[in-house]
């Protein structure tokens, strides 16, 4: 039986002017220290990875598994909403506002453990992505995160 542990980012964007809305989803790769939490609980270790902020820079280069930080974090944004989905499933959302993290995007991550604050570089990184946006101010995202872990 293989498992498996995946997550996947879904982009709301509202453009508040135009009422117009736009949705993208984006699966990823989970970090090496993600992966490394959940298996060290099977070895009787507390996991240290509660998910806690999202954060957004703009280097696109390309995310590894083995990244521990943004390319260059401009922008951090803490859980607005967390629900259990279903048998082995998470959902996480974040709220961009308008007025906040104007101009260019290039990846996501998402940070959590106890060492994981409003400052940049700060918790374990659980996931990067890039993603190309030049964010407005009259527009807001709505960041859902859902994490699946999955019999095969």
């Amino acid at each position: 039986m293989t498992n498996n542990y995946n997550g996947s980012y879904y982009m709301k964007l509202h453009n508040l002017i135009t009422d117009e809305v736009i949705i993208t989803k984006i699966t990823n790769r989970v970090t090496d220290a993600l992966l490394n939490e959940l298996i060290e609980s099977l070895q009787g270790t507390a996991p240290d990875i509660q998910i806690k902020y999202l954060a957004l820079g703009t280097s696109n280069t390309p995310a590894s598994n083995t990244d521990t930080q943004l390319g260059a974090e401009i922008f951090r944004t803490a859980v607005t909403a967390q629900t259990k989905t279903g048998v082995g499933e998470l959902a996480t959302d974040f709220t961009v506002l308008d007025v906040e993290a104007v101009g260019a995007i290039e990846e996501i991550g998402l940070f959590g453990g106890s060492t994981a604050t409003a400052a940049a570089n700060s918790g374990v990184l659980l996931s990067r992505i890039l993603w190309h946006k030049v964010k407005t101010a009259s527009e807001e995202i709505t960041f859902r995160r859902i994490d699946k872990i999955t019999r095969g």
